[in-house]
């Protein structure tokens, strides 16, 4: 019995002490399992604290690479010749023609190389950038890269960057009065906004629609469709900074807002140091220049015919031009076949990328292009008083064509005109001392590449000859007056390019007479100083149809002319791979 009771006690006491056991490592476990997972916790919240200042990092540095923009743009915009300036040694700048400022630290690089503060940052965010010009002398587009640094993060942004100029616009003009030198009346020219004018004024027509962007400096008269943003130098409040010049002008991005007024250049002058080989770095490809009237027929296969026959060199140096060059590129001068100055002209490739300036003939015996007043090309002909010209089968005036009398007159012998038309294949800016003439249909072989800037220092025409078609005679048969004029040409005219005036205007030859021409179609922009008829209110000239070719936004036809001042507009831009490191060495 008391064995049995001693027995039953053992057993007792083992099984409680293998309770206690287990109880322990269940309470050591559970204490491990509570370890780690406040553990996780503790690790969970630190990673939060680290991604979250990371990822401010990550956003700064985006914000500092785009700083580095605006920097860059406000330094374009105080020194428009900032544009040579880089770094040769980035490979962004490898087709570039760039030195370092070494006053500017965001031109850097490397680990020992510096960076820009980002003003206000207090030293926390930085900059650098790079610049790649290889595409503005042809383009007018600047690229950079900027790349931004917030403690160990980086990030880079890529902008294009093109002048702000007259190709924003489909339209454009300094004053909206008719130019005085251009048949219009004598007075004095003012904006309208600064006080009343006696000059004549010019308004759209109910039937005139404006397929984009427009810009005045004057007071607007307006009537028709506005299929764009019209802006006006009149700084009257909205609804008085223009006048209707009908009941209902209909304007579907909203009424016209006032703006700042846009300085003209007073000439195309800038435009001939393109053509002249001793300008180093500012003219790394030299145009082609020709001297005195020029025609210039585009083929559409990639060349052009030029007729030139006062030519005698094609690219210059010296500010007088006393010495200068013939590439076979520009065409031979001379009176031979395929030479400038023969019957059929020369023909050569278009200009790619280039432009093309027609001068007067100089009057200075020194500049390399000269010739003696009096003295004709051979095979050139010029007509009694120098008013008019003809080489093999072009005559300017056609036979019996009756001339507007302007100052300077139509066609004279010597002037530095252009006359242009056909199909281009290519990009090319043609200029012209003097007026620039449209002759016929000017096309794009291919109008998502192929792009065209005319630009005339003192008008651009759109020719449109009025010749006589029957004539009186006396009673031995010969001619004495004329019986009636009209149009010898097709009707309608399509213009694709950008257009500049500089001086004067965009104006349709002949607008005021006879009947109507049809439609002229531009497909570009127009830019002129004065406002240029080219049409009546009686049915005469042609009705218009203005396209703006949204292509200008971003590029501009090679070696464009610039307003007086300008600022740079960012075309493009987009985040990519950082460049740097945040040591500053390169990835």
């Amino acid at each position: 019995m008391k064995r049995s009771l001693a027995r039953m006690l053992l057993r007792t006491r083992t099984r409680a002490q293998e309770e206690r056991g287990a109880a322990l490592v269940m309470a050591i476990i559970m204490g491990v399992v509570l370890m780690m997972v406040i553990s996780t916790a503790v690790a969970i919240g630190l990673s939060g604290v680290r991604s979250s200042k990371t990822n401010e990092d990550w956003n700064a540095a985006l914000a500092a690479a785009y700083a580095g923009v605006e920097e860059y743009r406000n330094r374009l915009a105080n020194d428009s010749t900032y544009t040579k300036f880089g770094n040769p040694v980035s490979d962004f700048s490898s087709t570039s023609n760039v030195s370092v400022d070494s006053n500017n630290p965001a031109f850097g690089m490397g680990p020992s190389g510096s960076w820009a503060t980002v003003p206000g940052s207090g030293g926390a965010a930085t900059f650098r950038y790079e610049v790649d010009n290889s595409k503005y002398s042809a383009k007018g587009v600047l690229s950079l890269r900027s790349t931004g640094r917030v403690g160990d993060s980086t990030r880079t942004v890529v902008a294009d960057l093109r002048q702000s100029g007259f190709i924003d616009f489909l339209y454009f003009t300094d004053y909206e009065v008719r130019d005085p030198d251009l048949g219009g009346r004598s007075c004095t020219v003012r904006y309208q906004w600064q006080g009343s004018v006696s000059c004549d004024t010019i308004q759209f027509a109910s039937g005139d629609t404006m397929n984009g962007p427009m810009h005045s400096n004057d007071t607007l008269r307006l009537c028709g469709t506005f299929n764009g943003e019209v802006t006006t130098g009149d700084p009257g409040t909205s609804g008085s900074n223009y006048i209707a010049s009908c009941s209902n002008p209909r304007f579907n991005y909203g009424k016209p807002k006032s703006g700042q007024t846009i300085g003209m250049p007073e000439t195309n002058s800038e435009m001939k140091k393109e053509v002249r080989t001793d300008l180093g770095d500012d003219v790394p490809q030299p145009g082609c220049l020709y001297t005195g009237p020029t025609s210039i027929v585009l083929n559409g296969d990639g060349t052009m015919t030029v007729h030139s026959p006062f030519t005698k060199f094609t690219r210059v140096a010296g500010d007088g031009a006393t010495s200068g060059t013939k590439p076979s590129e520009c065409g031979t001068p001379g009176t031979d076949s395929n030479q400038l100055g023969s019957s059929g002209g020369a023909k050569i490739n278009v200009l790619d990328e280039n432009l093309v300036y027609v001068q007067n003939v100089p009057s200075v015996s020194s500049n390399k292009n000269y010739t003696r007043n009096g003295s004709w090309p051979d095979g050139f002909t010029c007509k009694s008083g120098g008013s008019g010209w003809t080489l093999g089968s072009l005559a300017y005036p056609m036979a019996d064509e009756k001339v507007p009398s302007l100052d300077p007159a139509h066609y004279g012998c010597r002037n530095g005109d252009a006359f242009v038309k056909g199909t281009l294949s290519g990009a090319m800016t043609i200029a012209s001392e003097n007026y620039l003439y449209v002759t016929g249909d000017i096309k794009y072989k291919d109008a998502g590449s192929d792009i065209l800037g005319l630009v005339g220092n003192t008008a651009v025409f759109v020719w449109n000859p009025y010749t006589c078609t029957s004539w009186n005679t006396d009673w031995r048969g010969n001619r004495t007056t004329c019986r009636s004029y009209g149009f010898t040409m097709a009707k309608n005219r399509t213009i694709s390019a950008a257009i500049l005036s500089v001086a004067h205007s965009f104006t349709v030859q002949n607008y005021d007479v006879g009947s109507s021409r049809g439609t002229l179609t531009v497909k570009g922009a127009i830019a002129q100083k004065f406002r240029g008829p080219v049409a009546t209110t009686g049915n005469t000239g042609y009705d218009k149809d203005y396209n703006y070719d949204d292509r200008l936004r971003y590029t501009a036809p090679p070696k464009f002319l610039s307003p007086v001042s300008t600022t740079y507009g960012i075309s493009k831009v987009g985040s990519v791979g950082s460049a740097f490191n945040a040591d500053g060495s390169t990835r």
